[in-house]
């Protein structure tokens, strides 16, 4: 496990918000109450990784329930994004989690666009993926997206989308495709399911200049049973996300934080899509 792992014998109710960033959705305490999962901590702990961003690792052993969350802010000049594929020649050849956050140099990697394909079989991107303006993988309507867009200082803005929405995928420099929005302007979704899987999220702030990741392990059950999409949903409102969308989960879950895994299992599977950041020198 790495390093800042806070440890709760069972959830805790959620009895205030201290260090939860609740200021980042626009909601009041009362208001955020009502949809905050069991499975979330009465507050966040964070531990710096560097100057960008933060961490902090939620773990309950009577649910049981395992969950990590990453912390960047994207207002200062100096950070780059790094994605995978980011060629042509890259495109359906998959690559895995390890390799990719220690070839791009990344400080947080995490895996997103569903793809086709198992074992050894080619990885086709399902859902949009783009990289400095350049289109690698069609959009899918129905499917969600998360958009970066530099700004003129230098620095980045996210934001959330459905791939059917053209002009804001148009106008971003990198886009990546997931499944479905769970957090839409501080409203979680509603799904006609409840299950609980490993699940990869991100959530955005109101103003877009906080980016949220989430990891959930679910594939030692009796370790974890992994959350549903309104449970992350929950945790990223009670982070301070906004907006919140599901990139691949299940299996393909990954989030590798300096370049270690921050997952207490393996996370092996070569998947068809990542993207991280990094600090420019």
């Amino acid at each position: 496990m790495w390093a800042g792992l806070c440890l709760f014998a069972g959830c805790s109710s959620v009895g205030g918000f201290a260090g939860s960033g609740g200021s980042g959705n626009g909601f009041e305490e009362a208001e955020l109450s009502a949809f905050i999962p069991d499975c979330a901590p009465g507050e966040i702990p964070w531990k710096k990784i560097n100057s960008f961003a933060e961490s902090f690792s939620f773990e309950s052993r009577e649910l049981p329930v395992r969950w990590h969350l990453v912390k960047v802010s994207l207002d200062s000049p100096g950070l780059k994004i790094a994605a995978f594929p980011s060629k042509m020649s890259e495109v359906n050849s998959g690559t895995t989690g390890k390799k990719f956050a220690g070839d791009s140099g990344c400080f947080v990697s995490v895996n997103t666009t569903p793809f086709k394909g198992k074992f050894l079989s080619s990885r086709k991107l399902v859902g949009i993926h783009k990289v400095q303006d350049e289109f690698f993988s069609r959009p899918v309507p129905g499917y969600a997206a998360l958009v970066f867009k530099t700004q003129p200082d230098g620095s980045l803005r996210a934001f959330a989308c459905s791939q059917s929405e053209e002009k804001i995928l148009a106008d971003g420099d990198f886009a990546f495709g997931g499944f479905f929005t769970i957090l839409k302007d501080g409203q979680p979704g509603e799904f006609s399911y409840s299950s609980r899987n490993s699940r990869t999220a991100a959530g955005i702030s109101s103003d877009g200049k906080k980016l949220f990741l989430l990891a959930v392990e679910g594939e030692r059950r009796k370790k974890s049973r992994g959350l549903s999409y309104g449970e992350c949903a929950g945790i990223m409102l009670f982070a301070g996300a906004a907006d919140s969308i599901q990139f691949d989960g299940g299996g393909s879950t990954s989030l590798f934080i300096e370049g270690k895994n921050a997952l207490s299992y393996r996370s092996f599977r070569k998947c068809g899509a990542f993207f991280g950041l990094y600090a420019e020198d």
